[in-house]
C-alpha cells in the first residue's frame, strides 16, 4: 500500500512538473516572438528615415497605411498620406548626406498594433561644412496589414 502511494505521488509530481515546464516553454516562446516583432518594428523605423533622407519617397510611402494621420511638428495641422507625400518632398527635396540616430524610448505591441516612442537625432552639414544637430521626439503607431506592418499615425515635437 505504501509503495502504491509513493508511486502515485511520484507520478503526480512528475505530471505537475511536466505541465509547469510546458507552460514556461510556451511563455518563453511567446516572449521570443514578441522580442522579434519589436526588433522588426524598430528596423522599420530605421528604414523609414534612411529612405526619407535618400529622398526615396516611394519606399517611405510603401510603409505608410492608406488611412495614415500624422502631425509633424512643423505642420500647422494633421496630414493624411497624400499630405505626408507633399510634406516629405518639401522637407527633403533631394537625397542628403544627413545622418540620423534613433534613441529608443519605448515600444508596446498589442496584437496587431504597435506604438513606438523615441528621440531622433539628425546631423546635417551646411555648405560651409558646419554640422548642425536637430532632435525630435517622435511617436509612431504601426498597424499590421496582412503580413506587413504599416505606419498608421505619428506625431513629432522638435526639441
Amino acid at each position: 500500500m505504501m509503495k502504491k502511494a509513493v508511486r502515485l505521488s511520484t507520478i503526480t509530481l512528475a505530471f505537475v512538473l511536466f505541465l509547469y515546464s510546458q507552460a514556461y516553454s510556451t511563455t518563453a516562446t511567446i516572449d521570443k516572438s514578441r522580442d522579434k516583432m519589436k526588433e522588426e518594428i524598430w528596423a522599420l523605423e530605421e528604414a523609414y528615415f534612411a529612405n526619407l533622407y535618400k529622398a526615396d519617397y516611394a519606399a517611405v510611402l510603401a510603409m505608410v497605411h492608406s488611412q495614415f494621420l500624422g502631425w509633424p511638428s512643423t505642420a500647422p495641422q494633421p496630414i493624411d498620406k497624400q499630405g505626408s507625400a507633399r510634406f516629405m518632398k518639401q522637407l527633403i527635396s533631394k537625397p542628403t548626406a544627413c545622418t540620423f540616430k534613433i534613441e529608443r524610448g519605448g515600444i508596446r505591441v498589442l496584437g496587431e498594433v504597435a506604438l513606438t516612442q523615441y528621440t531622433l537625432y539628425v546631423n546635417c552639414s551646411d555648405p560651409t561644412g558646419v554640422t548642425k544637430t536637430q532632435s525630435s521626439r517622435i511617436t509612431h503607431t504601426w498597424m499590421k496589414e496582412g503580413d506587413r506592418w504599416k505606419l498608421l499615425g505619428g506625431m513629432s515635437y522638435d526639441q
